[in-house]
């Protein structure tokens, strides 16, 4: 469906995509005389070829941080234990 007053809107509901349940496109000027199938059928394609966002990878210097948040926590749970064994 076409719609907007300063801009077109092209607005695609219930696409085949598992992620999303609306999309909208923004018509460029020279879009706007096209017929409303043809740009409809396009948005379609379009939608068609969208896939899931690629996942992103830890540097080395996160699983570095992460790995001696473990250790760290690790040794503070074991220095409570024997404080905890001392104390009782």
């Amino acid at each position: 469906m076409l719609k907007g007053v300063n801009r077109q809107v092209l607005e695609i509901t219930n696409p085949e995509s598992p992620y999303f349940e609306k999309i909208i496109f923004f018509v460029r000027r020279e879009g706007v005389s096209a017929n409303e199938k043809e740009l409809e059928r396009e948005a379609q394609n379009v939608a068609k070829k969208m896939r899931r966002p690629p996942k992103t990878r830890k540097t080395p210097r996160e699983k570095a941080e992460t790995a001696m948040c473990i250790v760290l926590g690790i040794g503070a749970g074991a220095a409570l234990s024997a404080i905890m064994g001392v104390i009782v």
